[in-house]
């Protein structure tokens, strides 16, 4: 029981700060074509960013082209020719941004910090030569505006993201070892003659999980609360309600699973090999709309994806139970078939 309750908690408060999407410090040089003030100024406030360290100036791409190689730099800012005069006379100018993309995580957030750096500047620029010079013909760069997580914290996905996925692992992965436990040690020979009814049975083990379940979720949300600043902005009774029925399939999955199982080795195989699929296609690493087209399919039947949104939904954006209609209904009916299939599987090889 002390495994069931304090390793998911360890987890849950483990993992948001190991699983961090924000790069802290990112190689960055430069070559500069045009030796100008707005170039050494746009340099300086890279240098002045605690995201970057820079290498300096370089003379040309080949020697950028060696540091990448040997992983000293990251990111290469090259400024073209006549960039500031480009600048003052309101001119299309373009600056080359070159990212290390052997991990295209970190060069696709590291381009990103880039491009904020130089979109900073360049309306603080704009600004002040409209307002020295009265040239209004320079277009600022958009702003841009984070609905549901203004200050794009990692934290304020990963964390309910890491919830769903103990949620999971209490409900699906404990119960896959339960009767199929029961067959290794051989009571499962004493239960069959006795007068209860099979799904009497599945129904009485699946409680205590379920009830374990539901009160590690409650945990769990007390301390994303206390812990990571993190409130539910919807209901919470829907909240809890969607989850009490997503539970309920993934302790049907584990039953099923059970049933069919020898031992418990080929049961945690299942396991694992489904809850891999599972996170992998929940959207919570990759978006949905990214996947190809097969993979969409595929996750038709993840339950966990469905979970995942209703999560993201209520947690991060605050919508009610008419934004998440189709999830429950999608989980209702898996719940309904992988239960009636566990109970079902129990009685064709138990008889």
């Amino acid at each position: 029981m002390q495994i069931l309750i304090v390793a998911p908690l360890v987890q849950f408060l483990l993992f948001p700060f190991t699983a961090d999407y924000e790069i802290k410090t990112l190689n960055i040089a430069f070559i500069d074509n045009d030796r100008s003030t707005i170039t050494r100024e746009m340099r300086n406030k890279f240098e002045y960013s605690k995201y970057f360290v820079s290498y300096g100036l370089l003379e040309a791409k080949k020697e950028a082209e060696t540091l990448m190689l040997d992983d000293k730099i990251d990111i290469l800012v090259e400024f073209p020719l006549n960039f500031e005069k480009n600048i003052m006379t309101s001119e299309p100018t373009t600056i080359a941004i070159t990212a290390n993309a052997i991990n295209s995580v970190k060069a696709g957030i590291g381009v990103g910090y880039v491009q904020t750096v130089l979109g900073e500047f360049y309306e603080d620029k704009v600004a002040e030569l409209s307002a020295t010079t009265g040239n209004t013909s320079a277009k600022l760069l958009p702003t841009n505006i984070y609905w549901y997580n203004e200050q794009m914290n990692y934290k304020n996905l990963i964390v309910p993201g890491i919830l769903v996925i103990l949620v999971t692992l209490i409900g699906a992965y404990v119960t896959a070892l339960n009767i199929v436990r029961e067959k290794e040690i051989g009571t499962i020979e004493q239960i069959n003659v006795s007068p209860i009814q099979k799904w009497q049975f599945l129904v009485g083990k699946m409680i205590p999980f379920w009830i374990l379940g539901m009160a590690e979720f409650l945990l769990g949300l007390f301390l994303m609360k206390i812990v990571f600043g993190i409130s539910v902005q919807g209901s919470l009774p829907v909240l809890i309600s969607v989850t009490s029925i997503y539970l309920l399939v993934m302790l049907g999955l584990g039953f099923f699973i059970s049933s069919i199982s020898t031992n418990q080795l080929q049961a945690m195989f299942i396991v694992f090999f489904l809850f891999i699929v599972f996170v992998l296609l929940s959207g919570l690493f990759t978006p949905i709309e990214g996947m190809p087209q097969w993979a969409k399919y595929i996750n038709y039947l993840n339950p966990m994806s469905y979970y995942m949104d209703v999560i993201k939904l209520i947690v991060l954006k605050g919508s009610g139970i008419d934004e998440i209609k189709m999830q429950i209904s999608v989980l209702s009916g898996m719940a309904v078939i992988i239960n009636a299939a566990a109970l079902f599987s129990y009685r064709e090889t138990k008889k």
